[in-house]
């Protein structure tokens, strides 16, 4: 089972759709956003369970557990630091929780690896910039796998 916070149109849950994988849920924000995802990508769209929440509303309200949570940009960025959001996405992530995040030059900064580490989780692998090929983008690619 795979989440994408920040799902947005669906980009790459309809990409892990076409590498064969059936367990998929999404969640952003925009609900005209997911709207979006049933005209781009239909057959993707049909077979994924979908919600338009914020992260603190989807996470307070106990979403049932999956193997992989994954973020791609500014989501997770985002979430005041006043809100648990690590411990969140750690009690529902039963094995991988993969960010492709900016670490520097936004408004709350974090310490991921200290953070998921108090829950539990281990950085397994880092690659800074997370695109050899698009640098300019400088964002980073870290995944963490529970201990």
């Amino acid at each position: 089972t795979i989440l994408d916070m920040g799902c947005n149109v669906g980009r790459h849950l309809n990409y892990l759709y076409h590498q064969g994988y059936r367990n998929l849920r999404g969640v952003d924000w925009s609900s005209a956003a997911i709207r979006d995802m049933a005209s781009r990508y239909p057959e993707m769209h049909a077979a994924s369970r979908l919600t338009a929440a914020s992260f603190e509303e989807f996470l307070s309200n106990s979403p049932e557990q999956v193997d992989l949570v994954y973020t791609r940009g500014a989501t997770f960025e985002l979430v005041h630091p006043g809100f648990p959001l690590i411990r969140h996405v750690c009690q529902i992530a039963r094995r991988y929780v993969v960010l492709v995040v900016s670490e520097a030059a936004h408004a709350y900064p974090r310490f991921w690896e200290y953070e998921f580490a108090r829950e539990g989780f281990e950085l397994t692998h880092l690659r800074r910039p997370a695109s050899p090929d698009a640098p300019e983008h400088r964002v980073s690619l870290l995944t963490f796998t529970r201990v």
